[in-house]
């Protein structure tokens, strides 16, 4: 469970796809190429998120990167508290950066299942493949991938995702059935505020999906 301080102004960003030199990816965020897009996107996230916020990454924060072009990239976010969980493209920190890590800690204690979270390198930590999270009182559920039945989703508890680049009705943030919300980058162009979240998940409505549940609530 992560908990952060009432003073830590907190952000969400998801795919933001970065050296990914496709043109599905860059062109249909309105960039001539892979460069102009990689530039606005960090242009961006350091324009909103300042060096001592938190920026929550739900994953798949580059693709197609060597390791060096890996370290150029984070070291121009300005954000020295990047949390970040694991998405479907983890290259290439997981195999060069995490791995390595978790070697070192845990020695011949390593097996090829260990995994070891929180865990630090330069301005990014590493908190696994899900997370939960109290934001100023409020229980949230990070994952990549979203999830239609989630902890604590009858008391009000929310559901922040991405992987699907907007693409998916049911976690869009004019859909109103289901406090779930994709976070990722083709939604917002901007990583959110949790002021902004908030905004949206006031209008959505809890929606029981199992037999555990049979009401529909506000």
């Amino acid at each position: 469970m992560l908990n952060f301080r009432e003073q830590n102004k907190i952000f969400v960003t998801s795919d933001t796809h970065l050296h990914h030199n496709r043109d599905f990816v860059w062109k249909s965020r309105g960039f001539s190429s892979v460069v102009e897009h990689d530039n606005a996107v960090i242009d961006s996230i350091n324009t909103t998120v300042k060096s001592d916020d938190i920026l929550l990454h739900l994953g798949d924060l580059c693709l197609n990167t060597k390791i060096d072009e890996f370290e150029q990239l984070i070291s121009r976010v300005n954000c020295k508290n990047i949390y970040m969980l694991w998405g479907n493209h983890p290259n290439p920190h997981y195999k060069n950066v995490y791995i390595p890590m978790v070697k070192k800690i845990l020695g011949e204690n390593y097996t090829s299942e260990s995994e070891v979270y929180p865990l630090r390198y330069k301005n990014i930590i590493y908190v696994g493949h899900y997370a939960e999270i109290i934001l100023g009182g409020q229980f949230c559920v990070l994952s990549h991938y979203p999830i239609y039945v989630f902890n604590e989703m009858a008391h009000g508890s929310w559901m922040l995702c991405g992987h699907s680049h907007y693409g998916c009705p049911l976690t869009k943030s004019d859909n109103l059935y289901g406090k779930i919300l994709d976070v990722g980058w083709d939604g917002h162009g901007k990583p959110w505020s949790i002021e902004e979240i908030k905004t949206v998940m006031n209008e959505k409505r809890f929606v029981a999906v199992d037999h555990h549940l049979s009401r529909i609530s506000a």
